[in-house]
């Protein structure tokens, strides 16, 4: 079954390594009433009926009126054939959560929050120019526990200031709220943000490589002690609350997306919106094409294959490779695969090949020997 995801394009400020499209303008109503009519109007003609998720990403979902979610949600509802047990994600940020907010979130349909923590650290959060505390970070999640059952918390690691003591402090606090499903992410240095600019001028610090792959064996082996499945590279879960949103991209599902900068896929092509507010506006209401599309080669489908399956606990599997495309993946890539056992970066047995602990802080260099 396939995903709707809607970008929300709002943020109440930047935090200094987001490259995502978003505005810090408080009007809202003309680009979610664009992003209705683009729902209603289906441009690109997908076929998709059948919609077992729906995520709200961003931006910053959550500071949205909850009266413009509900009528998008009606839209898509109203479009196409929505599952029972749809899985609907809402992104939010520790600062939005209130009593009210949670209860209406719920009554319009709501069931997954996936809460942007990053830190729980007051001087990380003020570098990362976050708008929550870490007091007020704790203070939401046990308020969202009494309404959510299935929820995620976001945190980061290889931050600026950010060191081994910090991670543990992180995954301690984690531990004592037990949230069903967690994504950690390692900071990168995005183009055109505030910290590429800083590194560029010589006022950022980061963690030596040393230190961050240290914050990395702490997160895998402290979540598994946790009783947490590490089911792909940034994502750990209790059983039962994989994110089924996301298991949707790495499983090859069609997936549409809605909004600025929103990207889609119904496995022949893939589309991105534009990603300026003014012109995605203008070009919807004129009826004109506001989006890009490439048609995929099968040495793009391919790679894409092995690119989002290596980061998952599936693994590449020899025999889905062979159906799918028609490709010899073991033989053909022997050698590679040889060199990275002997390295013990991976694992392998007759169906499928895995990533170790150690292949996974180098995933990126593994995908790199292995695509075609």
């Amino acid at each position: 079954m396939a995903g709707v995801y809607i970008h929300i394009p709002f943020c109440k400020k930047a935090c200094h390594y987001c490259n995502f499209h978003f505005s810090t303008l408080n009007k809202h109503d003309e680009i979610l009433n664009t992003i209705i009519q683009e729902i209603e109007i289906n441009q690109k003609k997908f076929k998709i009926k059948n919609i077992s998720t729906i995520y709200f990403g961003g931006g910053t979902p959550s500071i949205v009126d909850e009266n413009f979610l509900e009528i998008i949600l009606r839209k898509i509802f109203q479009k196409y054939n929505v599952s029972k047990k749809c899985e609907i994600t809402l992104e939010a940020n520790p600062d939005d959560i209130s009593e009210e907010k949670l209860k209406n979130w719920k009554k319009i349909g709501v069931n997954r929050l996936s809460l942007g923590v990053q830190s729980f650290n007051e001087s990380i959060l003020k570098k990362l120019n976050r708008v929550h505390s870490g007091d007020q970070a704790k203070k939401s999640i046990k308020l969202l526990k009494k309404y959510f059952e299935n929820f995620s918390i976001d945190l980061m690691f290889g931050t600026p200031l950010s060191s081994v003591k910090t991670v543990n402090s992180d995954l301690k606090t984690l531990k004592s709220f037990d949230p069903p499903h967690i994504s950690i992410y390692n900071m990168t240095i995005e183009n055109k943000t505030v910290f590429q600019k800083q590194l560029e001028n010589k006022k950022l610090i980061l963690p030596k490589e040393d230190e961050i792959l240290k914050q990395y064996d702490i997160i895998l082996k402290k979540l598994e002690r946790y009783g947490y499945e590490n089911y792909e590279i940034s994502n750990f879960s209790k059983k039962g609350f994989y994110s089924k949103h996301n298991s949707n991209y790495w499983n090859d599902e069609q997936y549409i997306g809605f909004g600025p900068s929103a990207h889609s896929y119904d496995k022949k092509y893939r589309y991105w919106n534009i990603n300026k507010n003014k012109a995605y506006i203008d070009l919807i209401n004129k009826k004109e094409i506001y989006y890009e599309k490439e048609k995929l080669t099968l040495k793009q489908k391919i790679n894409e294959y092995i690119l989002t399956r290596i980061r998952t606990n599936k693994g590449i599997n020899n025999y889905e490779l062979k159906k799918k495309y028609n490709v010899q993946f073991f033989k053909e890539k022997s050698s590679e695969i040889l060199m990275l056992l002997n390295e013990n970066l991976i694992t392998k047995d007759k169906l499928s090949l895995n990533l170790t602990n150690k292949g996974k802080k180098i995933s990126d260099y593994i995908t790199e020997k292995i695509m075609y």
